[in-house]
């Protein structure tokens, strides 16, 4: 092999590397595009315990939907409040942990984004929770 040859050699061979870390980065921005996409749509709901309120709500806190059935109706006004608060706080730790195990899969345990979001959610969510269930 001559050094022209040689070069031509390395030179295919970094292109090929690059070529190869390019794909690498494409899949990777793929997929992290679709983890964004769950985490902004991860829902997730929850009932009491006896089942007198089921919430559903989003990753980011939004509730979509509360549903009192009519054995709430015997309920005291303050305890219903209770019932509704606590079961509307534990749905939305539920979508935010859903959201949070999808970045988990995607960017890895050890993930500095995913640690400080896991410690955003325990210290936005720390507090008393009551007798609820998943639905």
């Amino acid at each position: 092999m001559t050094l022209f040859d040689d070069s031509i050699t390395a030179l295919e061979r970094a292109r090929a590397r690059v070529q190869s870390q390019t794909a690498e980065v494409r899949a990777m921005s793929e997929e992290t595009a679709r983890m964004a996409a769950d985490v902004r749509t991860a829902t997730a709901s929850r009932s009491s315990a006896r089942r007198e309120v089921s919430v559903s709500a989003s990753a980011g806190g939004r509730v979509q939907r509360i549903d009192i059935s009519s054995n709430a109706m015997n309920l005291d006004a303050a305890t219903l409040s209770r019932i509704v608060t606590n079961t509307v706080r534990e749905a939305q730790r539920d979508a935010a942990d859903a959201a949070l195990h999808r970045m988990s899969e995607c960017l890895g345990e050890t993930s500095l984004l995913v640690a400080a979001t896991r410690q955003r959610i325990d210290d936005e969510n720390a507090g008393p929770t009551s007798e609820t269930r998943r639905s």
